[in-house]
């Protein structure tokens, strides 16, 4: 008993981090039943100190109604932190702290978290490789020459540590290129807990090492209360996400803008233990599409984007009247403004076939005659 207790207080001493204030923002009743909330922060690239962080996701778990949920959150997300004072999250933690990011996150989704841990890219990689690496299911092929020298295949796959590490850094992809970013790395996340609630021989056997690789605000018994309590939760019932955001420059930075009323849709979904996201399917077979009009203007100044966007809607049965530019070409974000409320369920079904866009309802600042307004922004890529 004496040894297993030295024992256990020396992992501690490693693994759970010194920082009254971040035990101070962290709760342990997240106000939603059984369900917790847990932040995960990775530094992916080496040679850093980590105050940034490349990766951050939000695991919400709940034995109860047996599901799982992770949301990855880009590090470059803009929030306010007074009112009137705009900077991102990963800015927020290289000033404030984790305390500060604890808090910048909880006021973005509107949640309480319980737990909070942290790694780098060298020790990620070595906690995936001493687990025997992770399976996951690649959305589509990665190939980012700036993450690193190797190509990872689309479909379900076996990752060492570099190729995990690599995955969570690639961002080279054709269209939606950080909401892809953050699903991969939410997916990586999802992998990395199952596999150690599944190890042979119990979590446990690992504490050691994993003392060397993690810092968290858990102690070893808390960790293995925490894993033991979601052990029974089933892989279809782990679902990922990524922030509905869209992209714009302030300052010469590109900063991920809170899309606020997704976000609010989002987080209520899963509350209920839905889907993230409606499927775009089932938005899209909920209107009869060709019996609403759209226009759809470039305004972002991307070359063909009206075009191409026009044809997408009218492959799926929109009846697309007008194309153009806008007089200025400065709209970071694509937006898809309707007048009438009852025109909402056919704008959500534009951003459904498009995959990106933000519904507005508005005919004070915009004027169009058809149904629905498209106007892309610079967040459209070819």
């Amino acid at each position: 008993v004496v040894a297993s207790f030295v024992f256990a207080n020396g992992i501690n001493s490693r693994l759970v981090l010194d920082d009254s204030s971040l035990k101070s923002a962290l709760v342990a009743d997240s106000g939603e039943g059984k369900a917790t909330y847990s932040l995960l922060c990775a530094d992916f690239d080496d040679g850093e100190d980590g105050a940034s962080p490349d990766s951050i996701v939000v695991m919400r778990t709940d034995p109860e109604t047996n599901t799982a949920y992770a949301i990855s959150l880009p590090s470059n997300t803009r929030v306010s932190t007074d009112g009137s004072s705009r900077t991102s999250l990963g800015e927020i933690r290289a000033s404030e702290g984790s305390a500060g990011l604890v808090s910048a996150v909880n006021s973005l989704l509107g949640i309480k978290l319980s737990h909070y841990a942290t790694i780098d890219a060298q020790n990620f990689a070595q906690l995936v490789d001493e687990l025997g690496g992770i399976d996951v299911n690649l959305p589509e092929d990665i190939v980012d020459a700036q993450a690193g020298d190797m190509r990872l295949s689309a479909g379900e796959q076996t990752l060492g540590g570099e190729q995990a590490v690599f995955a969570c850094r690639a961002d080279d992809y054709a269209v939606n290129a950080e909401e892809t970013r953050g699903k991969v790395q939410a997916l990586v996340a999802v992998a990395l807990m199952q596999k150690a609630t599944s190890v042979e021989g119990g979590f446990g056997y690992y504490m050691d090492g994993l003392a060397n690789l993690v810092q968290t605000d858990m102690d070893v018994k808390a960790i293995g209360a925490f894993l033991e309590s979601i052990r029974s939760i089933s892989t279809e019932n782990m679902q990922v996400a990524a922030l509905p955001t869209y992209s714009a420059q302030s300052s010469g930075k590109t900063y991920q803008v809170p899309a606020d009323d997704a976000i609010t849709e989002m987080m209520n979904r899963i509350r209920a233990g839905e889907t993230p996201q409606a499927d775009a399917a089932d938005v899209l077979g909920s209107i009869d599409a060709g019996s609403y009009t759209v226009s759809v203007y470039n305004g972002g100044d991307v070359v063909g984007a009206a075009s191409e966007a026009a044809d997408m809607l009218r492959q799926v049965g929109f009846n697309v009247t007008d194309t153009g530019n806008t007089s200025m070409q400065v709209y970071d974000e694509t937006l898809v403004v309707y007048g009438d409320a009852d025109k909402e369920n056919a704008a959500n079904a534009v951003v459904a076939a498009l995959g990106i866009g933000r519904t507005l309802q508005d005919t004070v600042h915009y004027s169009f005659d058809t149904n629905v307004y498209v106007v892309i922004g610079k967040d459209w890529r070819t």
